[in-house]
């Protein structure tokens, strides 16, 4: 019996991105659910106003209109059924095309122009902190040794000094990756349910 291989992390993605393919396909069925009301609303409007307000023709209309509705009210369980078996046997196809929408997206968003800032910022700031984080590091060192010494060292200030540029630094990077990532959220806001 041959024993498939099952890798946690391509699982967790497929899942990831169904979850993404399902917000993006809510969203879209929304929008288009919201445009259907709109023109059903105008169409009911224009109903209303064409009819005859007699009597006569009201009751002859809604009569008409009632048995209608009850002649197709009886379809529905047949319909709800028949729409039923078609979604269970079509889940697993449904998850795959969740995921693939949820790729198209993922990928759409990665590919933008601002998410790409973002992350070449991010990649700055963690250089800048690391190099931050050393610089802080041999400054302490180079303290320590003057301490030990007890002399007024001028490398100790130059060191110091750097460390204080460095942070600085960081500190600015650090402000312009979080400007970025606002950005890069805007645009990928705007690709959702598309």
């Amino acid at each position: 019996m041959a024993k498939t291989k099952f890798d946690v992390k391509t699982e967790a993605a497929k899942v990831f991105y169904a979850g993404v393919g399902v917000n993006d396909l809510a969203v879209e069925l929304v929008r288009d659910y919201v445009a259907d009301v709109q023109t059903k609303v105008a169409d009911v409007q224009k109903n209303v106003t064409s009819i005859d307000l007699d009597p006569k023709a009201l009751r002859t209309y809604i009569e008409g209109r009632v048995a209608a509705l009850q002649a197709e009210a009886k379809g529905y369980p047949a319909k709800v059924q028949s729409v039923l078996n078609e979604n269970v046997d079509t889940a697993a196809d449904a998850f795959d095309d969740l995921v693939k929408r949820g790729e198209t997206l993922v990928g759409r968003i990665r590919r933008q122009e601002s998410t790409k800032a973002t992350v070449s910022s991010a990649k700055t700031t963690a250089a800048k902190a690391k190099t931050t984080t050393t610089q802080a590091s041999k400054t302490a060192d180079a303290s320590k040794t003057a301490a030990k010494k007890a002399v007024k060292s001028t490398p100790v200030k130059k060191k110091a000094t750097a460390a204080k540029s460095s942070a600085k630094a960081t500190a600015t990077t650090a402000k312009k990756t979080a400007e970025s990532a606002v950005k890069a959220t805007g645009d990928a806001a705007a690709k959702i349910g598309d």
